[in-house]
């Protein structure tokens, strides 16, 4: 593995007053990305703000968010209860296909209502063959440990998730792996991921093992989509504190270009 370098190239020991950070929302629907002095991919001046900012809400999608990941399950908690499982699968999937048609029709993005509908079709799948409600989160839980297991094992050969991720969203980052600050952040990101899905699995796990359904059902959405957002909050703060985009050369593709002089333009006269 090649040495690793504190920063990179010829950048400053610290990150200057008001200079922009990592990971700007804007430019990435734009497809271009800012460098550190603020221009963008094209070489023109960037955002006003090139840091990456995210509110609680904007991180679990708002209000709606909570509402279109929670829906399925409640409707299957109180049809289970009330009138079987069957009738509580078969209403979990009847509202996954709801929301991910109104989104549809609202020209929203439908990423999260297609992940959500496939996980709810597999879940319902699972209970159907077993005859169990608990086993609607069997699913989920096991997904859980196998995130784990994942994202220790990437942590052991030095190939930390996190920092592919970082390198995803922000060119920067490309060379992750060559440099302390970025490699340590990585860390530190990766496991508070690792935390999370262990908190996930452990919690449920025991409710599982103890055949407690409805406390089951309270902590798939309690530490679902809220403890997601505060893990992405807790990702974005160790990444801007330990490693800020803006202390590392963008990839030679997007550095901005010099304008030619004026004088290195003018045509040398042609030999006779």
């Amino acid at each position: 593995m090649p040495g690793l370098s504190p920063r990179g190239n010829n950048a400053p020991d610290a990150t200057p007053s008001g200079e922009e950070t990592p990971l700007d929302v804007a430019a990435h629907r734009e497809g271009g990305r800012p460098s550190p002095d603020g221009r963008d991919a094209a070489g023109g001046r960037g955002p006003a703000s090139a840091e990456f900012k995210v509110s609680f809400s904007e991180a679990i999608g708002g209000p709606r968010g909570i509402v279109d990941s929670s829906l399925p399950t409640i409707a299957f908690v109180a049809l289970n209860s009330a009138a079987g499982l069957t009738s509580g699968i078969i209403g979990a999937v009847v509202v996954g296909v709801a929301i991910f048609i109104l989104r549809m029709v609202r020209g929203e993005p439908k990423q999260q209502a297609f992940s959500g509908l496939l996980a709810v079709g597999v879940a319902g799948y699972v209970a159907s063959r077993t005859g169990r409600g608990k086993d609607y989160f069997l699913v989920s839980i096991l997904r859980n440990a196998g995130a784990v297991v994942v994202g220790v094992a990437s942590l052991a050969v030095r190939r930390p998730l996190a920092g592919y991720v970082m390198a995803g969203l922000d060119q920067r980052y490309s060379d992750w792996r060559n440099h302390r600050d970025t490699l340590r952040a990585a860390n530190w990101a990766t496991g508070v991921w690792i935390i999370v899905y262990f908190l996930r699995f452990a919690v449920q796990g025991v409710l599982y093992l103890a055949d407690r359904d409805g406390w089951l059902a309270a902590a798939n959405l309690a530490l679902g989509l809220p403890l997601f957002g505060l893990a992405v909050l807790a990702t974005l703060a160790i990444v801007r504190r330990m490693a800020p985009a803006a202390r590392f050369e963008p990839p030679p593709e997007q550095r901005p270009t010099e304008p030619v002089p004026a004088e290195a333009a003018v045509r040398k006269p042609l030999d006779d």
